[in-house]
């Protein structure tokens, strides 16, 4: 028997296509978003470039797998002892503020981890696959 090709696959597969045509600007800037906020090469808060992570030097357990030049590591390690109760703060800048500066940062770095584990991101890197 003859292979039946289905007229609505074919016309839902043109309209991905073009939808994905349609908004490249902004699949190529999530992409960037994605590639650059997950880069090991760079320190998660501030940017700068990290040489080298050294083993030895005692990571600490940070969510998402995070990677922290040496004086965003500090700050980081502050602000989660603090948060937990396990240390008072002991330097001035240490205040309310820089508290919730690294809370919202650090649910800024939570929400992207979520919407990288959503289905439509990962729909959408299936249909970038099918695409390229």
């Amino acid at each position: 028997m003859r292979k039946v090709v289905s007229i609505r696959d074919r016309l839902e597969g043109k309209k991905q296509k073009e939808q994905i045509q349609k908004f490249r600007g902004k699949i190529d800037t999530i992409q960037k978003i994605i590639q650059c906020s997950s880069c090991q090469m760079k320190c998660a808060m501030c940017g700068v470039h990290i040489r080298e992570i050294a083993s030895e030097s005692h990571p600490i357990e940070s969510p998402l797998g995070l990677a922290f030049c040496e004086s965003c590591k500090g700050e980081f390690e502050d602000f989660i002892a603090l948060s937990r109760g396990k240390k008072d703060a002991d330097i001035f800048w240490h205040n309310k503020e820089w508290g919730k500066m690294w809370s919202s940062w650090l649910n800024y770095r939570k929400a992207l981890n979520a919407f990288v584990e959503s289905p439509e991101f990962r729909l959408l890197l299936d249909e970038l696959d099918c695409h390229i």
